[in-house]
């Protein structure tokens, strides 16, 4: 069986740019948030989502977002409803590479070989997702859900920082896909 290497971090930090070189380098990577937004958008997963929330589907991201802030009990409704259905789908795949960025939070690492957790450090994680969503406060709220990135990096194989030049970071996860791949033959 082919290695399969986790790529997680929080919010903001980089994950997705780091999967964008791997790509670039002519890897296949997968994305859990990728089959998470096509898992919640299933007419199932929408039906219970609006029972839950006292509304009619379509149920909109945002509104979960928001929710999944204030409510730590939705946050287990929601898990229990589209986990399953997104590990399934995971497992299914064959990418050597697989972006999962709540890998520690759903006690998945141990599904993969090797974990790369990537940071760009808690001030730049919160200038980037304030960024993204226009209020800090929001930003706040959302960093606040998940588990510090400071907590994942005892469960990594390797750190990537993409708070460093892009030239820096894209030199070592050319470096890094080069090991793994020597390494997993």
């Amino acid at each position: 069986m082919a290695r399969r290497i986790a790529i997680t971090g929080g919010v903001g930090e980089g994950k997705s740019t780091v999967c964008g070189y791997l790509r670039s380098l002519g890897f296949e990577v997968a994305s859990a948030d990728e089959i998470a937004r096509s898992v919640f958008d299933e007419p199932g997963v929408q039906a219970a989502l609006a029972r839950e929330l006292g509304c009619s589907p379509p149920v909109d991201r945002r509104t979960v977002r928001d929710r999944l802030a204030l409510d730590p009990e939705f946050r287990r409704v929601l898990n229990r409803l589209t986990h399953p259905i997104i590990l399934g789908r995971l497992e299914a795949l064959s990418a050597p590479f697989v972006e999962v960025p709540l890998l520690i939070e759903a006690c998945l690492q141990e599904r993969f070989d090797r974990v790369w957790v990537v940071t760009c450090g808690p001030k730049e994680q919160l200038r980037r997702v304030t960024e993204r969503l226009g209020s800090r406060e929001r930003a706040r709220l959302l960093i606040a859900t998940q588990l510090p990135t400071r907590a994942k990096l005892a469960f990594a194989d390797a750190v990537i920082r993409t708070n460093r030049p892009e030239a820096d970071v894209q030199a070592l996860i050319a470096e890094l896909a080069a090991q793994e791949m020597a390494s997993g033959r």
